[in-house]
């Protein structure tokens, strides 16, 4: 063999590439869709709720409370579903280190589909009583669980399967295909409430979009069947380097790594729900904006992240992922005032702008070289575990209280002011966080 296809050879198994059944190019095309269909169908399913829940589930599940307390329940219930994901996280974790990266995005898959399929299937309050809302907490925690197991491996198994120098544009794929699941949650959305009217949604079309998720997982689940374990994952195995708890490893070896990992999703995570999903609740139920125009705006913002994300992910191939990630902490934090203040015009326009500047660019400024970088700073060997704590409880501080502490916040007033001060102080420790992060973009895997 000649040494430079010696050498391609050498580099190609290296990458997490199989060459003996595939080109490396059919090899990334067969890894980049099934990470990203599988990511897109989940984020389907996770935002169909987050979605729904404050225009139509206070009426279905909670209607014996007045306006606020039914408001709060429902992000209640919101949030049980990312207080799940670290747990989720920790066991897919564990065996996605242990067992492989495939066979957990497999299963995370599945539960996801089968959770959110029975959420269309549920009673109401009127029909069943407090089983209701008892049942959708459980189905909202199985929905949380899987997804916080699905994440760290969708992105492992990608970054480990992706050229050296290309490894923050195929990450990022993952996060590209997220806005995908939420374009098609929101479009869906619009479009049955611009059909049927919001009174017909609240009553009966809000279970269309989450017993679709049958359909969906069926498609995903054959795609990703048809993928290859993680070169990289069998190495490891093989070598016996794996410890039995990836975790403990994990809390003793490589706490500042966890730590990092924490703000940084705390950031991205509570700037992108606070700028959704909050001002999506606020503006219908608070201001009477009209439900189909603020969704719109929200699949717009989600177009140009999709098309944003791979972009500045490829950006920060070459100038590496802190100057991007504090470069969008600190947009996030000057522009979150401004976008307020487009709220409080109750012009569907000027809010479809706002959504579009706080999504499709700045959020997507962090979202992008997030993936690379949360999973760059562990090992192969505890990849998975260490990265799935840190985006996990990050998510759980940020965007998952985000809509509750919000809400709490401004109770029945109208002043954003402790709002944009609560996101200002997660702003300010990411910040601070990123400024002392290692910079991994060269760094060999």
């Amino acid at each position: 063999m000649p040494p430079s296809t010696e050498l391609a050879a050498s580099d190609a198994t290296l990458a997490g590439l199989d060459t003996s059944t595939a080109g490396p190019q059919a090899q990334h095309r067969r890894l980049l869709m099934a990470a990203s269909l599988g990511s897109a169908i989940e984020h389907y399913d996770f935002f169909c709720y987050a979605f729904i829940a404050p225009i139509a589930f206070g009426a279905a599940f909670f209607p014996k409370m007045d306006a606020l307390a039914g408001t709060l329940a429902v992000y209640a219930t919101f949030a049980v579903g990312f207080a799940a994901r670290p747990l989720g996280g920790l066991v897919f974790g564990h065996f996605g280190d242990r067992i492989g990266r495939k066979v957990v995005l497999m299963a995370t898959l599945l539960i996801m589909g089968i959770a959110s399929f029975l959420i269309g299937c549920l009673p109401t309050y009127d029909s069943a009583g407090l089983w209701a809302p008892a049942l959708l907490l459980v189905l909202r925690f199985a929905q949380g669980f899987a997804f916080g197991g699905e994440y760290m491996n969708a992105v492992t198994l990608t970054l480990e399967g992706a050229p050296q120098q290309r490894r923050g544009l195929f990450a990022s794929w993952i996060n590209a295909s997220g806005p995908v699941g939420v374009i098609a949650a929101s479009g869906l959305i619009a479009m049955l409430t611009g059909v049927f009217g919001n009174d017909a949604f609240q009553h009966w079309g809000w279970r269309l979009p989450f017993l679709l998720s049958l359909v969906l997982v069926g498609v995903g689940s054959y795609v990703r069947y048809h993928v290859d374990e993680s070169t990289l994952f069998r190495q490891a195995q093989a070598s016996k380097k794996i410890p039995k708890l990836p975790i403990v490893e994990v809390l003793r070896s490589w706490k500042k790594s966890t730590l990092l990992a924490i703000l940084i999703n705390m950031a991205h995570s509570s700037f992108q729900y606070l700028s959704s999903v909050f001002v999506l609740g606020y503006a219908v139920k608070r201001l009477g904006m009209p439900a189909a125009g603020v969704t719109t705006g929200t699949t717009l913002a989600n177009v140009l992240e999709m098309a944003m994300v791979p972009l500045i992910a490829h950006l920060s191939d070459r100038l590496g992922r802190r100057p991007l990630l504090l470069a969008g902490i600190a947009l996030a934090a000057l522009w979150f005032p401004v976008f307020f203040q487009l709220l409080e015009t109750r012009d569907t326009l000027l809010l479809g702008l706002g959504l579009v500047v706080s999504l499709g660019i700045i959020h997507a400024t962090m979202f992008a070289p997030e993936a690379a970088f949360t999973a760059e700073l562990f090992p192969t060997e505890v990849r998975v575990s260490g990265g799935s704590l840190g985006k996990q409880l990050g998510i759980v501080f940020g965007g998952g209280c985000a809509p509750l502490v919000a809400t709490g916040l401004m109770g029945q007033g109208t002043s954003f002011t402790p709002v944009i001060v609560y996101f200002e102080i997660i702003a300010a420790l990411a910040f601070v966080g990123m400024l002392f992060a290692p910079e991994n973009f060269r760094k060999k895997l």
